[in-house]
């Protein structure tokens, strides 16, 4: 039987969620730049982030910089000419991503030390702060930016780290290597290092794309302990909460809370629930997210006790249900063919309506020359693409293999095109060239490269407003 939780209240919004907390205060940060403290309402730029310290204070990112806030008031700002893209946090400081993917160690005075690494596209905080980049490396670092260690690079293809997390003092690393095995396969697993030592190296089914603790979320959708899969859920886990013997796990329109045995209980949420903030004690946990149409009101943020005792999900009944109680209409084959009346007429409905042919075709008529306006294949895709009722997902595009004769001291100069990279709707985020040894050689969608004779790969990376990666590549030779 399947179980479930109360919603203790429903926190309305007038606009997308951004981020949220259920600390020592409760509050709701929306994309429009409404904050919303317990009880208090404050007006900032657009908010990208958020996060409480153990202390009670909020540290806000938004498109301008950093905010900090105590008791409901601004006590500094810090100001970012290309915004904050993310904040993560534990105990009394954060790690804030700008918006050139710059990290910056954040602590509740507002003062911020700058991480030397560029490109980070994760950050995890335990004993001491981990961040990956988007070329494949993993450094530690302490709370003075002093790095620790760096995770040797797998390889001579690349690699891409999808996750990392802290359990104890133990670094977990989820990555994914390229032309590591035979053929086209991908290369999926997991490390554990220690003291800047590797425990151990697992291989994985699928992605691990979320660590908290011993738990990690696939992409598939399972949750693992440790190495063992102990939760099948249909759609990709992408945020865990560690509660120690289970784990709080979002995924699609649900949270369910698991534990070794797998799916305790799940609470189905009005949106995806993207995001989820916990109290220390799991008594005030929020959960927010949009359920991605543009043409509905925004959705609450929904507010349960995660240590309430579990009650039987009921599920209501559709009008669906109600078909089958409907009587049935017994017909002959000869009423049905041999008869001048309507179908209806024999079922017993009195149809009014009258159908004029020539105001169809008028209406067809019309229809078509309303679509002849469209006249390119741009204008088309542009109408489709505002119509679709699906995501329609960016596909890149390297452009075609090229091979050219080097100059008299033996290097060429060559244009990496990514502009054909077909995206309708306008999803791409970010640009990334990768060179045949995982290095990133920069985040423009075009760039010209001097090489030298051989043959050279590289690879175009793209992500999506959903945060899914997806790539093309090209070779070069130089004769």
């Amino acid at each position: 039987m399947s179980m479930t939780v109360p919603v203790l209240s429903k926190l309305e919004t007038t606009s997308d969620v951004a981020a949220i907390c259920s600390g020592k205060h409760l509050a709701v940060a929306q994309v429009d730049g409404m904050l919303r403290i317990d009880d208090s309402e404050i007006i900032l730029p657009p908010i990208t982030s958020l996060f409480e310290t153990q202390f009670g204070d909020l540290i806000v990112g938004s498109r301008d910089g950093l905010h900090i806030f105590r008791e409901g008031e601004q006590i500094k700002f810090v100001e970012f000419l290309s915004g904050i893209e993310s904040i993560t946090g534990k105990g009394d400081y954060c790690v804030a991503i700008d918006g050139l993917s710059k990290a910056h160690i954040v602590n509740s005075s507002g003062e911020l030390i700058a991480i030397p690494e560029s490109s980070v596209s994760m950050v995890a905080i335990g004993d001491s702060i981990a961040i990956a980049t988007d070329s494949g490396e993993v450094m530690t670092y302490s709370t003075d930016s002093s790095e620790i260690w760096k995770r040797p690079v797998r390889g001579e293809v690349g690699e891409r780290i999808t996750a990392i997390g802290w359990n104890g003092q133990t670094l977990v690393v989820a990555r994914e290597g390229h032309g590591l095995v035979p053929g086209e396969e991908e290369a999926l697993e997991v490390e554990f290092w220690k003291n800047s030592n590797l425990e151990k190296r697992i291989d994985t089914k699928s992605r691990v794309i979320s660590i908290d603790g011993h738990w990690m979320g696939l992409d598939y959708g399972g949750v693992m302990k440790g190495e063992e899969i102990v939760a099948e859920i249909t759609y990709p886990v992408h945020t865990l909460i560690d509660r120690g013997e289970s784990v709080l796990a979002t995924s699609w329109f649900h949270v369910h809370c698991i534990t070794g045995d797998g799916i305790t209980w799940s609470v189905e949420t009005q949106g995806m629930a993207e995001k989820i903030s916990s109290n220390l004690d799991g008594s005030r946990v929020l959960i927010a997210g949009s359920d991605q149409n543009d043409f509905t009101t925004s959705e609450p943020v929904f507010l349960i006790d995660a240590n309430t005792e579990p009650v039987p999900l009921v599920e209501e009944d559709s009008a669906i249900d109600d078909w089958g109680d409907a009587p049935s209409i017994e017909i002959s084959a000869d009423e049905i063919y041999g008869s001048e009346k309507s179908l209806e007429e024999l079922a017993g409905f009195n149809s009014q309506v009258t159908l004029d042919e020539g105001a169809i075709f008028d209406a067809l008529n019309d229809e078509i020359i309303q679509n002849e306006e469209i006249e390119d294949e741009d204008d088309l895709m542009l109408a489709l693409s505002l119509d679709a009722e699906t995501i329609i997902a960016p596909t890149p595009n390297a452009g075609g293999d090229i091979s050219v004769e080097s100059g008299s001291d033996g290097t060429s100069i060559i244009t990496l095109d990514g502009s054909q990279t077909e995206d309708p709707q306008e999803r791409i985020i970010s640009w990334s060239w990768i060179d045949q040894t995982g290095k990133e050689i920069s985040t423009a969608q075009v760039v010209k490269v001097k090489l030298n004779k051989g043959n050279h790969n590289f690879e175009l990376r793209i992500k999506d407003k959903d945060g899914r990666w997806s790539s093309d590549s090209i070779d070069v030779r130089v004769k």
